[in-house]
């Protein structure tokens, strides 16, 4: 690895916590404790390359944000070391780094002076940054009036056009339209291709391990598990759904986005299930047995010919256990482009499942594979029936082998 961009070593804090405002005084000047106090964060410590991606992952109130803060420097460790080598940019809780009553062009300016960028830099950085945003006029009009997901342009644009060394982003990307999210997260990507440390928390697993390179599992202040991105999140994802589904934290990021939020992107138009037998309702899924051919006819539409598309396709149990997927991009496809209409067809000749019900996810990606434009669910979309009670979710191909035999 090369040298540490990031450290943390044994960075712990602790809030105290008042059951009045007032106890808070009496304590200062009365000298007897008037608080319980809360940990936070105990005992985290970990490092960071240049160019590499840092996944954060855990429930809400694990200690997540805490630790972003303390790594933007908008708050302290109560004890611990850290230390952050460049220029550190932050997206933390929307809006936060504005002054409401200033317009977006004097936030920038305020912004940008905070983080270090002489005059020169800012004047040159400037038009970059309005531009990024596409805020057009509302850039001149007080942020007060922005909504969410303005603040969020507005906020990312400023945090990766300045050119930090550091990239700290907390959740920013689960508000505002699809379009810009898939702007941003272009720019992320091109953030670290050149070098820069990201750290980015996130409930969207596929987000995080796409990103980075490795993930921190945080519970209850601690770490739970440091490693690979693949490992983290799938230990994570295990954890949660040991849980129970009601317990499952769902994300807006996980569901996908709906509908086309503005024109050049995809929305599909149809989802069309074949094989099998029709259920005894129209409302009932398909029924299909071991063996039997299964096809997908996915039909899409775009505004812009010259966008690019690829495709997934997810097979879950009806308990969201993870069945299998299917996609172009990960198979070595080309992208889709150059029409308006598209039409394809995913066949699997043998369906390998003995018995279940499921759900199927389709959804319509970018060029990358990574940003989903549209998302259609078919719930209860088939299921599979045998002669007998199975055990187990499929059959694998297989052979018995005698050991015990002598031979000569």
């Amino acid at each position: 690895m090369s040298e540490s961009v990031v450290k943390a070593n044994a960075v712990s804090k602790i809030y105290k916590v008042y059951s009045r405002p007032a106890d808070r005084f009496l304590e200062l000047f009365g000298g007897k404790r008037r608080h319980h106090e809360f940990p936070a964060l105990q005992d985290i410590s970990f490092e960071l390359a240049a160019g590499e991606g840092l996944g954060i992952v855990g429930e809400n109130g694990a200690g997540k944000s805490t630790l972003l803060k303390i790594l933007s420097g908008v708050t302290t460790q109560t004890s611990g070391e850290i230390e952050v080598r460049g220029k550190v940019a932050s997206i933390l809780e929307l809006g936060s780094g504005f002054h409401p009553d200033f317009t977006g062009r004097q936030n920038i300016r305020l912004n940008a002076a905070m983080l270090g960028l002489d005059e020169a830099e800012l004047e040159a950085r400037i038009p970059e940054i309005i531009e990024f945003s596409e805020l057009g006029d509302f850039i001149d009009q007080p942020v007060k009036v922005y909504s969410t997901g303005m603040s969020m342009r507005l906020g990312f644009a400023i945090a990766t056009q300045v050119e930090p060394e550091v990239l700290v982003i907390d959740e920013a990307l689960s508000v505002g339209d699809g379009y810009f999210q898939k702007k941003c997260m272009d720019r992320m990507t091109e953030f670290t291709n050149h070098g820069g440390t990201l750290l980015f928390c996130s409930h969207a697993m596929y987000y995080v391990s796409s990103f980075c390179q490795r993930a921190l599992w945080m519970r209850k202040g601690r770490i739970e598990r440091l490693g690979p991105a693949a490992d983290v999140v799938r230990e994570y994802e295990n954890f949660l759904l040991e849980k129970g589904g009601e317990a499952i934290e769902v994300d807006p990021e996980d569901e996908g986005p709906g509908e086309v939020e503005r024109p050049g992107v995809g929305r599909i138009t149809d989802v069309v299930l074949s094989g099998g037998k029709p259920g005894e309702s129209t409302e009932d899924p398909r029924v299909f047995r071991y063996g039997d051919p299964l096809e997908l006819e996915i039909t899409w539409q775009t505004a812009d010919p010259r966008v690019p598309f690829h495709v997934a396709v997810g097979i879950d149990r009806i308990d969201s256990v993870q069945v299998a997927s299917f996609s172009t991009w990960k198979e070595g496809g080309d992208p889709f482009e150059g029409r308006a209409d598209y039409r394809l067809r995913l066949s699997l000749h043998e369906l390998p499942i003995v018995k279940g019900e499921f759900t199927v996810f389709v959804y319509l990606m970018d060029e990358r594979g990574l940003h989903p434009y549209d998302l259609r669910i078919v719930r209860r979309a088939f299921v599979v029936h045998g002669d007998e009670y199975e055990i187990g979710l499929t059959r694998i191909s297989h052979r018995w082998v005698r050991a015990d035999v002598e031979v000569g």
